[in-house]
């Protein structure tokens, strides 16, 4: 075993990936804990609707009140965790505490599509995306990341990126900016 292989500064350290996959599994429960509370949740509400009938099981006599409550309390713990769960990944998460800007700038756009999804403005973002010359500046990193993999003599990541700023242009182009330049 070598110092590289347990060194997070290089990328691929042993410490850097428990991290992401932490913050994978993470995000996981967050995505799907209220889905597992549900089913947990309906699950029990039949049991309890059976054994009311049947009376399978006489031990577990649940008035109608302790039903609610304990519903109520499985849904409001999935809430919790969801909520721990998004709060830690984002803490732990190594590629977002790097102080990459562009991490940042993703965070900015997906709380946009966040808003829209919850009901905001849609005309405001878009009219904001436009205003931000975000689809310009990408165009421009674009365009000097083609050229310089080209200059380097990386022809075929020079050649995806030309298809990549083709098609970033022909999106700000439809946002309206139109004095792109190469």
């Amino acid at each position: 075993m070598t110092a590289t292989h347990l060194n997070s500064a290089d990328g691929h350290g042993r410490a850097l990936r428990a991290l992401r996959r932490t913050t994978h599994v993470l995000r996981l429960v967050g995505d799907h804990v209220v889905t597992v509370a549900a089913g947990v949740i309906g699950a029990g509400v039949l049991a309890w609707m059976v054994n009311s009938v049947t009376e399978f099981a006489p031990v577990l006599t649940i008035t109608d009140n302790m039903a609610m409550l304990l519903v109520l309390a499985a849904w409001g713990a999935a809430l919790l965790v969801k909520g721990f769960a998004y709060d830690i990944a984002d803490r732990i998460d190594p590629d977002s505490r790097d102080g990459d800007d562009l991490w940042e700038a993703t965070t900015a756009l997906r709380d946009a599509v966040e808003d829209i999804t919850n009901g905001a403005n849609y005309d405001d973002i878009r009219l904001a995306l436009q205003a931000s010359q975000v689809l310009p500046a990408l165009h421009e990193l674009t365009v000097h990341l083609r050229g310089a993999y080209a200059r380097d003599g990386e022809m075929e990541e020079a050649a995806a990126l030309s298809d990549t700023v083709a098609l970033v242009r022909a999106a700000a182009e439809s946002m309206g900016h139109r004095d792109l330049s190469e």
